[in-house]
């Protein structure tokens, strides 16, 4: 972490709001499906949505407790429900490396709360090693769910939505970060992998006219299992953003006019703003001030 200290610094940023963003529509009684929402941002997404009268099938593999994990699959759903007083969540076990179960995932939430409405790809594994250190074993995780596993539980959705209207979240940088030398050089792989999942929101807009796919990317870290158990532990959540930042984020997106909100790489903290939220009150510690979060690769 404190390499990362030493290179960055967070500069407080001028925003425009973003006047498309206004709400348009409810999420009310209409169905998400989110993959990777156990825990941290898609969680987060999941509950936003879910408070907000929406309901919301997660997907995700962790069936066991873990120490250094919040939630199962299962006890995310429990919470969510609980929070909201309604059995509005439904929680999916699927390792997002087999189609199969993908595809009965899919059938399954259908069957449960019907048609899709929109979708949430977060899944995503974080191996941060530098080109001759990056093992075959990592490779293969960040491929298996980063790139293919994203491609083929999207491809199953779209295909579920291709005659209706529909809304896709990819959880994935700005490709315009393409040129930032400090997105490749020390985690190659690792942001080979997270821009595939940007060229997939790219084009899928293209080619699902009726669907609009946006990417989201936070401006700062955010306090997820990932910072806190590979990239700086408590002194780097100090540091960030809660994870309801995303949350709030992809609720208005979801709410905007999707037919001109399509094709957009959106950062979460332009999003708020452009609501007038107030986005000093997602510090996980109150203590610091903006200028001293740390930013995210690299917004």
């Amino acid at each position: 972490m404190n390499n990362f200290r030493k290179q960055y610094t967070y500069v407080l940023k001028s925003i425009k709001k973003d006047n498309q963003l206004l709400p348009k529509l409810s999420v009310k009684d209409k169905h998400y499906v989110i993959c990777g929402g156990t825990r941290g941002i898609g969680f987060s997404i999941a509950e936003t949505l879910a408070l907000n009268g929406a309901k919301v099938s997660i997907f995700g593999k962790t069936k066991n407790y873990h120490k250094k994990l919040e939630n199962t699959i299962y006890s995310a759903s429990e919470k969510i429900c609980e929070a909201t007083k309604k059995v509005n969540c439904l929680p999916i076990l699927c390792d997002i490396r087999n189609t199969n179960e993908i595809n009965m995932g899919v059938n399954q939430c259908i069957d449960n709360f019907g048609p899709i409405d929109g979708v949430v790809l977060n899944a995503s594994a974080l191996c941060l090693n530098s080109t001759l250190k990056q093992t075959e074993k990592e490779i293969d995780l960040m491929n298996g769910i980063n790139i293919k596993g994203s491609f083929m539980f999207g491809q199953k959705c779209l295909q579920t939505m291709e005659t209706r209207k529909g809304h896709m979240i990819i959880i994935a940088p700005p490709l315009e970060m393409l040129n930032n030398d400090d997105w490749w050089i020390q985690h190659l792989f690792y942001s080979m992998s997270k821009f595939n999942m940007s060229l997939m929101a790219n084009f899928w807009n293209k080619e699902f006219p009726n669907i609009a796919v946006n990417t989201l990317w936070p401006r700062t870290t955010i306090n997820t299992a990932p910072v806190r158990n590979i990239l700086g532990g408590q002194e780097m959540v100090n540091i960030s953003r809660s994870a309801q930042i995303m949350g709030d984020a992809a609720y208005i997106i979801f709410c905007s006019d999707p037919s001109v909100n399509n094709g957009k790489n959106f950062i979460d903290d332009e999003v708020c703003s452009s609501l007038d939220i107030d986005v000093e009150q997602y510090r996980v510690n109150k203590d610091v001030k903006e200028k001293e979060l740390m930013p995210d690769f690299f917004c």
